[in-house]
């Protein structure tokens, strides 16, 4: 069937920035220098998938070498991500368990890059091989921009992602679909990585104070949800096509026994209730909960800051009609093979 997306409205106009050619080229040069795209399927979806432009959008006041930055991370995280959805680590929980924590090994607090083991062990095999260069510099680059505490709370969100990835392992290992709400929850541990990123484009890191107010923490929820689920809305009829669960239109199907697009209709409705939401705290927020007499660099860093979230999820929303990375007919969707194994 062809999919119907519902329409989704965003509050607040998608911007680009000028960098956008300059970026897509120098993130393409990424992924070629690392090795991250080992052959000319990878690299078309890589390119295909418009990574300069997602970011140019999300961020798009940012100074050229920091969008650089940015996009680079992107580009390593989500050639990652497929890595685990795609190939057979996707089945295998306890060798995906082993790569993530190689990789948040990598990442040390005080943004040093962590020596590579003297010997390889059981998690060392040619997947790290790969990744380690490219984490290496991208925690490097990041080194400067960013403080102890930022590092460790990237790294957290980052561990908090893979725990979401060696369930999903679990669960497909299992032939397990997961409910509802269990999906919902897991999900919305996948995003904060890339938020974290706005930090670094504006040099300009939320207090610890402001970041546990729960104001903040719905804030930061209510556009993960949105920007989650309108992700899994464009990429349910190729992660139907693959067979993998992990996908809220599909687990809707699921749980309710409907047919795809009614499923696609509900989820839509349930996005437009997230963006709302959204809205409404991105108007509210630092007033409320902070009152009027916030220290007035604070209140303009915090402004300038929500004004970054909600580029996040103005220019994502635009970048789904740009990008053909959720393209069903791909393929090695087609084949059902997945991605190329690193």
């Amino acid at each position: 069937m062809t999919l119907q997306y519902p329409p989704i409205r965003a509050d607040f106009p998608a911007e680009i920035s000028p960098f956008v050619d300059q970026v897509e080229d120098s993130t393409r040069a990424f992924v070629r220098r690392f090795g991250l795209v080992p052959d000319e399927a990878s690299r078309l979806h890589h390119e295909r998938s418009l990574l300069g432009t997602l970011m140019s959008r999300a961020y798009p006041h940012a100074e050229p070498t920091e969008l650089a930055l940015v996009t680079d991370w992107i580009s390593c995280m989500l050639v990652l991500d497929d890595q685990f959805d795609e190939t057979d680590l996707g089945l295998a929980p306890e060798r995906l368990r082993l790569v993530c924590d190689a990789v948040l090994g990598w990442l040390t607090p005080d943004g040093s890059v962590a020596k590579a083991p003297s010997a390889a062990t059981a998690a060392e095999h040619s997947l790290l091989a790969v990744f380690r260069p490219a984490f290496a510099d991208l925690w490097r680059r990041t080194r400067p921009y960013t403080s102890d505490t930022w590092r460790i709370r990237m790294a957290g969100h980052i561990a908090a992602f893979f725990e979401v990835c060696v369930w999903e392992a679990e669960n497909r290992r299992a032939g397990r679909v997961p409910g509802l709400e269990e999906y919902i929850r897991m999900r919305g541990r996948a995003l904060m990585p890339y938020l974290d990123l706005i930090e670094v484009t504006t040099h300009a890191e939320v207090p610890p104070e402001i970041y546990r107010l729960p104001e903040f923490t719905e804030l930061n929820q209510s556009l993960s949800d949105a920007d989650l689920w309108t992700n899994d809305l464009f990429s349910c009829e190729k992660e139907d096509l693959l067979g993998d669960p992990h996908n809220l239109v599909l687990v809707h199907r699921h749980a309710h026994g409907t047919d795809l697009q009614t499923s696609a209709d509900a989820v839509g409705a349930m996005i437009q209730g997230r963006f709302d939401r959204f809205t409404e705290l991105s108007r509210a927020f630092p007033a409320v909960p902070l009152g009027d007499g916030l220290d007035p660099d604070l209140t303009r860093m915090l402004r300038r800051h929500v004004a970054g979230l909600r580029s996040w999820l103005s220019g994502q929303l635009q970048w789904r009609y740009e990008t053909l990375r959720f393209d069903p007919g791909r393929p090695e969707v087609i084949s059902a093979t997945g991605s190329t194994p690193l």
